[in-house]
């Protein structure tokens, strides 16, 4: 493994011009989920600047696994589309986040100084057995961090809820939330991405429940409103929300970089929340592409 970063990391750095690690780490956000493709870098994470982590979190928040598109179809959302987006992302996430936190600091990890690392493992039986024990860690971290962050939002959520019904506002059985308010801020966001005006907010409403709570969530409700949208609009919004940056997503790259670079916590913690919005916005960024690429021909089929 450690062979395949380097010579696939030297190929990405030679075309897109970014660190080895964060060009490995953004072409694993392909195929594998955003706590999964650090581990391919173990060896050298602590080696890595806040720039690379930055660049590594936004990477993982942009993009989502190949595991996870069968649900997405099952709630009606086209598996070109979706495997289209996800392509997309890994190098607009390279290009972008560096705009968001440019490299300021010597990058240690290249083709010079990366080494193959002894392994620790006397055994195929050994590495399974050391490599569940240090699994269940991180898992356990994870879990944590999730409870603790959507427990947060759904507390907000009720106040906001609570607040909004004694002023009497109750629209067609919603009440005040957060990704009510984000639907209302990202409403003219998704004007500029080419959704109709008409179709606006229910396309804002969207990217803010994907922020807020998940993707999954979005996919959702977005299967029972596509048939109010065209067919442009489904294609923008499928762009839109598949990513997995939402504030379980930043409990869980928290808990789970924490464990692998335990030394680097307070630099992940201190890039996370730029990572999350440079995640978010690689995503709409993909969206406003494919409105502006994809023929009518190819819209739905």
């Amino acid at each position: 493994m450690q062979k395949i970063v380097e010579v696939l990391g030297s190929f990405l750095h030679s075309i897109i011009g970014s660190s080895i690690c964060e060009s490995v780490n953004s072409a694993a956000n392909i195929f594998l989920g955003q706590s999964e493709s650090p581990l391919l870098l173990k060896p050298y994470l602590k080696n890595l600047t806040s720039s690379e982590f930055h660049t590594m979190i936004s990477s993982g928040f942009a993009t989502v696994s190949g595991t996870v598109l069968a649900a997405y179809i099952s709630f009606g959302a086209k598996a070109e589309h979706l495997i289209t987006a996800t392509v997309m992302a890994a190098p607009t996430a390279l290009a972008y986040s560096k705009l968001m936190y440019p490299e300021t600091e010597e990058i240690k990890n290249n083709k010079d100084t990366i080494a193959i690392v002894d392994s620790n493992f006397k055994s195929v039986l050994d590495a399974a057995s050391k490599g569940a024990s240090e699994a269940t860690m991180i898992v356990f971290n994870i879990l944590a961090n999730l409870i603790a962050f959507i427990a947060f939002i759904y507390f907000v959520n009720g106040i906001l809820g609570w607040m909004g019904v004694l002023c009497g506002y109750v629209d067609e059985g919603d009440i005040w939330s957060v990704e009510e308010i984000l639907g209302y801020i990202l409403t003219p966001i998704a004007f500029i991405m080419g959704v109709p005006w008409d179709e606006c907010h229910i396309v804002g409403r969207l990217i803010g429940v994907k922020m807020i709570v998940n993707e999954f969530a979005a996919f959702a409700q977005f299967s029972t409103l596509k048939e109010l949208l065209s067919a442009r609009t489904r294609v923008i919004t499928t762009y839109a929300i598949v990513g997995f940056g939402n504030p379980g997503s930043i409990g869980l790259m928290i808990s789970a970089m924490s464990t692998l670079v335990p030394e680097k916590s307070e630099v992940i913690t201190k890039v996370i929340f730029r990572a999350y919005i440079c995640g978010t916005i690689i995503c709409l960024l993909t969206a406003s592409m494919a409105a502006l690429l994809i023929p009518e021909g190819l819209l739905d089929i």
